[in-house]
Formats: C-alpha cells, structure tokens, sequence
C-alpha cells in the first residue's frame, strides 16, 4: 500500500497539490530527486565545469557562440575593431580610441570596452588584475614591464608573434607562457 505524501499548507488547494496528492509517495520523491538533479546540470552533478566552447575564427576576426556570456561578446567586438590597427609604443593609455596600439593598450581597451575594467593599464598594472590563475573563458597573461596578452576561449589577442604584421591581431597558435603570471576576471 502506498501512503499519500503529506501536501505542505503554502500549496494545499493548488494544482501542485493537487498533482502530488494524484502522485503516489514513491513516485513523487523519484520525480522531485530527478528534477533537483536535472536542475543542476550533468556537468555540476560530475563535479566539472562543462566544456568551453572555442571562438570562431575566420583568419581575421574572431566571433563569440551564442552559449558565451555577454562579457565575452563585448570584449571579441571591442578586440575586432582593433584588428588591423598599427603597433604604436603607448598606444590606447591617454585616449580610448587611438589610432594605434600597443600590448597593455590593446588589452585595456578591450577589457574596459568590455566591462572588465575601470582604466587603462600597462603590464605591471596587470599584474594586479583580476584574480590570480588561468581563466575558464579569458585568461591575461602579463611578464610585468614587458609585455601583456590575452587567450579568449582558445584564440589568443596580441601585438606580436606572428607573419600577418604587428599590432592587435587574432592569433590561432599559442605562444610560450614562460616567465608570464597568470590572470584572468573575476567568474571569466
């Protein structure tokens, strides 16, 4: 025989009442569990972050998934508008829109663009940013006094390293971290 769940008094007369008392007691704590844990999600449940989805990349310009959080849509448009823009020593500190760049100025500029920053910096300012350790989506890497990039979900954002000129520019492979301290923004 099974035993009819108790229906709390802030539901009882409504149609969640209604479908417990239709429900037998078995039934009900099956579903309530199976529902608790679906709301949590596989990747939480297995105690792992789920899998980063990567930029599109087009050679040129990058493009957020429409899974990225919004952050990370704003900081790929703010990287785009640089792409193509001249390396310029000091470029992006003193005024937000320059006609050049170089590595702290074109990261300040996309992490204020993005809502990720409060000024422009130079790279031993960034190594005071954000939380210290590689980021799930946006991780800085900065060798302070000397030089500061960025890997957004798997592409790298950089001044140098690479045939197609230098400036800020979307790069594929990965440079080396030796001697870089690890950054990235808070919940990124």
């Amino acid at each position: 025989m099974v035993k009819e769940p108790l229906i709390p008094l802030e539901i009882e007369g409504t149609i969640e009442a209604q479908c417990i008392h239709d429900l037998g007691r078995r039934r009900w704590l099956k579903l309530g569990l199976w529902g608790i844990l679906g709301g949590m999600g596989a990747a939480t449940w297995y105690g792992m972050a789920p899998p980063v989805v990567p930029l599109y990349f087009n050679g040129r310009q990058a493009y957020a998934h429409y899974t990225h959080p919004a952050e990370i849509h704003r900081l790929v448009l703010a990287a785009n508008q640089l792409v193509d823009k001249p390396y310029k020593w000091g470029g992006g500190h003193q005024v937000l829109f320059d006609n050049g760049f170089d590595c702290s100025g074109s990261i300040s500029h996309v992490l204020y663009r993005a809502g990720l920053l409060k000024q422009a910096s130079n790279s031993k300012d960034f190594a005071r940013y954000g939380v210290p350790g590689p980021g799930r989506l946006v991780t800085v890497y900065v060798k302070p006094g000397h030089h500061v990039f960025m890997e957004v979900c798997g592409l790298r954002f950089d001044t140098s390293g690479s045939r197609e000129g230098e400036g800020p520019r979307w790069r594929v492979p990965s440079r080396s971290r030796a001697g870089f301290q690890a950054r990235h923004p808070l919940y990124l």
